[in-house]
């Protein structure tokens, strides 16, 4: 491979994106060709036709945007027609340790990014996963037609809760071909304790099913390449160590071009005192005598990187201090003007020599855009070592500076900063004003009122103001940030505002406790109405969860006396639709939504409204219902059911046919739910995703997934997420031709209370259960379990599947006639409903299947039509274990047959001839064989001759018209008074011309 590229350097501010290089330069960094190779490879695989995740990890200041960039920068340089590069960095706190990342600031970064690059007529919306996909397929299909997309995410570990949680299930998302996901994040082992490191497992080998990255070791070596599920998605690790002896060499050599080589001596001991970490590197080697370089003389005591950044900023004049300190506490990169004021200085006291002083210095660069320079520290560390030298007072007067020469959100993070946790009555009322202003950001708002909780002068303001904050955390639906007040508020005063913050945390975890506390919020007579409103709510939502519909009606017709807000009343309804269909049935549910869903301008109501359409049987009304939810989501719709969006759309997807829109949506919902904690959610779309694995005949993958599930559910019980699990284990274990296995579970999941909406008539369970009993060879308990089965008015997927499973009963009891009556009943049905049969292609393709197997053993003609149909309708699935057993059935000659068709078939089908116009029938009677069977059932459609059965000969024409009806070669010969060793020749003829290996590519074509 050729790393050799044309150089092309550009100068941006970090933070912005476009398409092509985002980096200071191409060139590899020194000492970093193994990962440079490891990337190219990896990019490589990606031009030819796959994804791929990987992740660049190891401590702080290694280099790892530093060697992401130089990648970025050598794809960039290429020709015309390479790929687009798109980078973003997560935004680093920046007022020290009160500030409080902005809600969304990556993705809002990252959204913007996109934008830029694809130009769309409406801006993509910061909160929502499924729009910042589609930005980046809009990219990835530019105007130039499908270009590579290398996605470059830099600092993760800077990336605020809510964005982490949006890029979680962006990230679960992105399994198309020709997109290279680039991310780099400190080691969470060098992190600060109580870290919350959510990026490692995204980029396991595994695709998410292990809980840390599976590469660890050398540079560049680590991190097999694996795949995610069954996307062929490559996800990868590399852990990014200090420089070695002669890369540490060569680093020297490159900085101080004009001083002596080091000797090999002199890097082994540069690297035993910096560990070959290139900041330390770069600060220490600036300041040694060339004497010391070229080993003639002793080094001086070596020190930390932290010592040496102290002694090197405390080693630069008055002005240039001055500027350093000011730079520090503005954290981000600055212009020389806004350094000054800061700092208190003005044009006449710097100059170019006090910015050349503190470039000299090693802890700051600048860089040039346009005619502005903007100061910026080499890496963060330096920055906190300047930081942590300044005294407390001189500290606080350039965070108060800042605060004034920022002004807005900034500015106020600044001035809280300067505070230094001391109380400050008048800021606090400020915070508060500004809270109170925010009256959709209900997270920016709550970190305004624990920065005022902050500066509070007395406890019981504190407290006030953290309730406060708990109340807006609610309202933003951020458990995550919650979470980490939980000991301050089980410590607060009791009140509607406690008990309504705790009652979601609980009720996130499945704690039956949360009903409790959210009833007494509800309850509370002296509480904020809006407060109340919201608890009622939440309430309403936890006894719709646990299946408890009547209370859920309850609590959710309590909301309109309390509030008049558009958003509580919506809730309201959809609450009350779920509580009315736990009750009555999904219809009762659907008749409550039927008005709102026209006017809702939230997601919510046609995301459950799909839900009840699964749960009454329509599923593809319940597929499209829960597009148009997700479609609101992706715009930026208010939702409280973005996690159960993904759950729900898989298990429509699954029950359409559409296997790999369900694995992609289950997974979702199980890596999504996987960073708010181990509800049911996760463990749930775990299921569907192992039931999907299976039916592509994944099976062992499928019952590791079933396994994690399982141990998921143990640590939080949940009644929907074990009836999930359960019906998913029957489903896995029925692919996996398992029968009785299946049927016990499910006999055991009926015997049990079923949740609410899982207890409809028609709920596949049902279907799924009695086929299993048939496969296990108990009739009469399939029989049982389809007598009380509805008749009439039911879906048309259920429709067919009982004219199926009665079919079988009457193949099992001997009644062939009845049996081929209710296949051809059931094809009938589908076959005047075209637009219902294409949302069960599942039960198409069963239902050809019962028919062909049974033509075929009986001998009639239909059986390759059917099971060709059969075939061709698993092989779309992607269902591999349906497919191979119908090739078994293809491929076997089965002798014994029925020696005459069915009266009725013989008095409404014409006899079929053989060559030569006699009657097959009489032909085949003649020579001792089975009898040519009578067509049945419809045909597969007939198709024009392609171009290369023009070169068959007569005789081969005859042999393999016969085949691809169905008959064996022991048939074929005896219609054609020929041996079958006649019969083989001329297959192996046929085969040849027609580019096929098995008769099986022959049945259902037409010759």
């Amino acid at each position: 491979m050729t790393l050799t590229r044309s150089v092309s350097r550009r100068c941006t501010v970090p933070g912005t994106a476009a398409s092509g290089v985002e980096a200071p330069g191409t060139l590899p960094p020194v000492g970093r060709g193994a990962e440079i190779v490891a990337l190219h490879e990896c990019f490589d695989r990606v031009r030819a036709g796959g994804a791929a995740r990987v992740l660049l990890t190891g401590e702080s200041g290694i280099g790892t945007s530093t060697l992401a960039d130089a990648f970025c920068g050598q794809l960039a340089a290429g020709a015309d027609g390479g790929p687009v590069v798109v980078r973003v960095a997560a935004p680093e706190p920046t007022a020290g340790p009160s500030d409080v990342p902005v809600a969304y600031a990556t993705t809002e970064r990252l959204a913007r990014a996109l934008d830029a690059v694809a130009a769309p007529a409406a801006a993509t919306s910061c909160r929502s996963a499924p729009g910042l996909h589609d930005a980046l397929l809009r990219v990835r299909r530019g105007p130039r037609g499908d270009r590579v997309v290398v996605l470059a995410l830099h600092d993760l570990h800077h990336v605020d809760p809510a964005s982490a949680t949006v890029l979680t299930d962006l990230l679960a998302r992105l399994h198309s071909d020709g997109l290279l996901v680039l991310a780099t994040a400190t080691d969470p082992d060098r992190l600060p304790t109580g870290t919350r490191a959510w990026w490692p497992w995204l980029f396991a080998r595994d695709g998410g099913t292990s809980g840390t990255p599976g590469s660890s070791g050398t540079p560049g070596s680590s991190g097999t390449p694996g795949s995610s599920g069954s996307s062929g998605e490559e996800a990868r690790t590399l852990v990014v160590g200090g420089l070695d002896v002669p890369s540490v060499a060569a680093f020297v050599a490159s900085r101080r071009p004009s001083s002596p080589a080091p000797s090999r001596e002199v890097a082994a001991r540069l690297v035993a005192a910096t560990g070959g970490h290139p900041v330390h590197l770069a600060l220490l080697v600036r300041g040694l005598d060339d004497d010391v370089l070229a080993g003639v003389a002793p080094p001086p005591p070596w020190s930390t990187l932290s010592a040496d950044a102290a002694r090197a900023a405390a080693a630069l004049g008055p002005v240039a201090r001055r500027l350093l300190d000011a730079l520090a506490v503005l954290g981000e990169p600055a212009p020389v003007a806004l350094v000054e004021r800061v700092a208190g200085l003005d044009d006449a006291d710097v100059g170019d020599g006090e910015v050349a002083e503190l470039v000299g210095s090693g802890l700051v660069v600048v860089d040039r855009l346009g005619a502005r320079a903007v100061l910026r520290f080499v890496h963060r560390l330096l920055r906190v070592t300047v930081l942590a030298t300044l005294p407390p007072d001189r500290a606080g007067a350039l965070h108060d500076a800042a605060g004034i020469a920022l002004g807005g959100r900034a500015g106020l993070a600044h001035a809280v900063a300067g505070a230094a946790g001391r109380p400050h009555p008048a800021l606090a009322a400020v915070l508060d004003e500004s809270a109170a202003a925010e009256v959709t950001d209900h997270d920016e708002a709550a970190t305004r009122l624990l920065w005022a909780a902050e500066l509070s002068p007395t406890g019981t303001e504190r407290e006030s103001r953290v309730l406060a904050a708990a109340v807006r955390l609610v309202r933003a639906g951020s458990p995550g940030r919650l979470r980490a007040l939980e000991p301050e508020l089980r410590e607060a005063r009791p009140g509607a505002e406690r008990d309504l913050a705790l009652g979601m945390l609980l009720s996130e975890a499945s704690d039956p406790e949360a009903n409790r506390r959210l009833q007494a919020a509800a309850d509370d007579p002296d509480a904020d109405p809006r407060v109340t409103a919201l608890a009622a709510v939440l309430l309403g939502a936890d006894h719709a969860l646990h299946g408890r519909g009547a209370r859920a009606v309850e609590a959710a017709n309590r909301v309109p006396r309390l509030t008049a807000e558009p958003r509580r009343r919506e809730q309201m309804q959809v609450l009350h639709a779920v509580g009315r269909a736990q009750q009555w049935g999904p219809d009762a549910g659907l008749d409550v939504l039927e008005d709102l869903l026209p006017v809702a301008y939230g997601a919510d109501p046609a995301v459950i409204a799909g839900r009840l359409c699964l749960a009454a049987g329509r599923t593809a009304e319940a597929y499209t219902r829960l597009h148009e939810g997700l479609d609101r989501i992706r715009t930026g719709g208010l939702t409280t059911t973005g996690r159960l969006v993904h759950l729900y759309l898989a298990e429509a997807a699954l029950r359409t046919g559409r296997l790999d829109e369900a694995e992609a949506e289950a997974r979702v919902g199980a890596t999504t739910s996987r960073q708010i904690g181990d509800t049911w959610i996760g463990p749930a779309s775990r299921s569907l995703w192992a039931a999907v694995l299976a039916l592509r005949g994944q099976g062992d993958e499928a019952e590791a997934h079933l396994r994690t599930a399982r141990e998921d559910l143990r640590r939080a019980p949940h009644s929907r997420g074990l009836a999930t699990l359960t019906t998913s284990e029957a489903l896995v274990a029925h692919a996996r031709g398992e029968p009785e296995r299946a049927h016990r579970l499910l006999t055991a999941f009926a015997d049990a209370p079923v949740p609410p909406l899982l207890d409809a008539p028609t709920a596949p369970w049902r279907v799924l259960r009695a086929e299993a009993a048939l496969d296990a060879g108990h009739p009469r308990l399939a029989a049982r379990e389809i007598d009380g089965w509805p008749v009439f008015g039911t879906p048309l997927w259920f429709t067919l599947s009982r004219h199926r499973l009665l079919g079988r009963l009457a193949e099992d009891a001997g009644d062939v006639d009845a049996a081929r009556a209710s296949y051809r009943a059931a094809l009938d049905l589908a076959e005047a409903d075209p637009d219902g049969a294409a949302s069960c292609p599942t039960e198409i393709a069963a239902l050809h299947a019962s028919a062909g197997f049974l033509a075929r053993a009986r001998g009639w003609a239909s059986a390759a039509a059917d099971l060709a149909a059969a075939r061709r309708g698993y092989a779309a699935l992607g269902a591999r274990p349906w497919v191979a057993r119908i090739d078994a059935e293809i491929d076997a000659d089965i002798h014994g047959l029925d020696t005459a068709p069915p009266a009725d078939a013989r008095r409404d089908v014409p006899a079929a001839r053989a060559p030569g116009g006699r009657p097959r029938a009489a032909v085949a009677a003649t020579a001792g064989a089975v009898p040519a069977p009578p067509e049945t059932l419809p045909l597969a459609p007939a198709t024009e001759e392609p171009p290369e059965h023009a070169d068959l000969t007569p005789r081969e024409r005859e042999v393999v018209r016969l085949v691809a009806q169905g008959m064996t070669s022991r048939e074929v010969a005896a219609a054609l008074y020929v041996t079958p060793k006649a019969i083989s020749y001329h297959l192996g003829n046929v085969f040849a011309k027609l580019g096929v290996t098995s008769r099986r590519q022959l049945w259902g074509r037409q010759f």
